[in-house]
């Protein structure tokens, strides 16, 4: 059975007491640098998802509209107005005067570039959300765009902030050629460094290690982002929590997140750094492999799918990750617009799990085996990983980077995976369980009853109709165990105190709303 583990600052880094003189160089440089466990190979989030490419986007690239982190309200970005024609016409005023990086400027047909590169099926694009549910989009006049839906669309503003950046015509016409491993050749599109409008400009990238931004002189006032004010935004991987804790401590970096519950109280007591916790949007769940694309696997069995659900303490899991994490009862954030968690739950039985398990032909001398992969918080995947083994299951467990496990989703290739998804911060159910179960790449269940819910809920104007047709799917989801809700992240912040910094409950770093004291 698994027993969660204390972590504790390693002897190294309590060691170093108080802060050298060298703590505060991140303000005496003018530089902001933050630091994850994650290698990125593109900061282009049409072709990354991932939670720290989102935040350099909000920092490098402007979309049309933003999201308010303090009141969730949306405002113009790019956008200057907007106005729907009919339920399915959406029509934008751009700000004029605006300019991109490379010193051109903004015009409507810059948007329809942008939007036309994604819409097709074969674009590539990591998240088609954001995306579907464009039928078309056309250039009225040069400040002037408009949208038309495939359907009506109430989440469409959300869409159009954040994750949907603005890039100049022709960003991608110097994307290289590359080789796929099957002989075939194709655009590496993600290989074109983001050329955006944003508070902060892309100068330097080494994929898998770092990024260097620096403050755009020419960013626009009136902005509902305000005006950059550090000089220098530096990201950098550094795969060792402990050597992430270690770096803050001596002041080579000033932002880390992930802190363990263990390590708050010390860290708070070391004089030079706050540690700040919030919930998140972030999930973390296991998708089973109930439609068989990976073959003919045990997932495709009901019962063997509910043994796993039963097989794992949820409340425990919660209490392990700690720092505001809460068990997850559905396969949507709570705060979510259209998100129901009064759903049937499988609860902690591991009597049951090995009962249902031995219906389906599994025991003592033909144990449950099958591939398990991971790729985030590889201590939370471990638990996970006991509390299977505790039931008789023997996965084989395989903890990669995204960058390699995201073309084996893609390819349908994996029975058993254990996966987190923020909704890339967007405040609507259709981010997240429409995601992973409308029928896209990301559908291992394939039912066709839960996809028709959720086409009706995704296009449905009624707040009261749509919750309604999401608790449905999210009933059934939970009830054939497709997927495997197990809690919501809590994230522990810890920063250099020189930083002006507000920790947001969207688990997004705004760090171009950051200033030094």
């Amino acid at each position: 059975m698994f027993t969660p583990l204390k972590t504790s600052l390693t002897a190294a880094a309590i060691a170093l007491g108080l802060l050298s003189p060298a703590a505060h160089a991140g303000k005496d440089n003018d530089t902001l640098t933050w630091v994850t466990a994650t290698e990125i190979d593109t900061f282009d989030i049409y072709y990354q998802g991932l939670r720290e490419v989102v935040i350099t986007t909000l920092y490098n690239c402007d979309s049309l509209f933003h999201r308010d982190p303090a009141t969730g309200a949306y405002k113009p970005l790019l956008a200057e107005s907007y106005k729907w024609i009919d339920d399915v016409i959406l029509e934008v005023d751009l700000r004029k005067g605006i300019k991109f990086h490379d010193g051109t400027e903004l015009d409507a047909g810059d948007v329809v570039y942008t939007f036309k590169h994604m819409m097709p099926k074969d674009s590539g694009i990591n998240v088609r959300l954001g995306i579907d549910w464009i039928k078309d989009v056309v250039a009225v006049n040069p400040n002037r765009v408009r949208f038309i839906a495939v359907a009506p669309t109430p989440a469409a503003i959300e869409f159009l902030s954040g994750n949907t950046p603005i890039y100049p015509s022709g960003h991608y016409d110097k994307a290289p050629t590359v080789t796929s491993a099957g002989g075939q050749q194709r655009r590496d599109w993600g290989a074109v460094r983001p050329v955006c409008t944003g508070p902060y400009m892309m100068t330097d990238f080494k994929a898998g290690s770092s990024a260097t931004y620096v403050k755009n002189p020419n960013y626009f006032k009136g902005s509902p982002k305000g005006m950059p004010s550090i000089g220098k935004i530096v990201y950098r991987t550094v795969t060792d929590n402990e050597a992430q804790t270690a770096e803050l401590l001596t002041g080579s970096v000033d932002w880390i997140w992930g802190v363990p519950p263990a390590n708050v109280k010390k860290l708070n007591e070391m004089g030079g750094v706050v540690v700040k916790g919030a919930p998140t949007t972030r999930m973390s769940f296991l998708i089973l492999d109930a439609a068989g694309r990976s073959g003919d696997n045990p997932m495709k069995d009901v019962r063997v799918r509910r043994a796993l659900f039963h097989a794992i303490d949820r409340d425990a899991l919660a209490k392990f990750a700690g720092n505001s994490s809460e068990v997850l009862k559905s396969m949507c954030y709570p705060t979510q617009a259209g998100c129901s968690t009064d759903v049937r739950q499988l609860n902690y039985d591991p009597a049951r799990a090995k009962a249902l398990l031995a219906e389906a032909g599994y025991g003592p001398g033909n144990p449950l085996k099958l591939p398990y992969y991971a790729y985030r918080d590889r201590t939370y995947s471990e638990a996970v990983l006991a509390y299977l083994r505790a039931v008789g299951i023997e996965p084989d467990f395989k903890f990669i980077q995204n960058v390699a496990l995201r073309p084996m989703v893609i390819a349908g290739k994996i029975p058993l995976m254990h996966l987190t998804w923020g909704s890339q911060g967007m405040q609507d159910a259709s981010a997240s369980v429409s995601l992973y179960f409308r029928g896209g790449v990301d559908d291992f269940a394939r039912d066709p009853e839960v996809k028709a819910w959720l086409d009706a809920a995704d296009t449905t104007m009624d707040p009261a109709k749509r919750k309604d047709l999401y608790r449905k799917a999210l009933e059934k989801i939970n009830d054939q165990a497709y997927a495997i809700p197990l809690f919501s992240y809590g994230r522990a912040y810890a920063f250099n105190k020189a930083l002006d910094y507000t920790v947001t409950p969207d688990e997004l770093a705004h760090f171009y709303m950051v200033k030094w004291k």
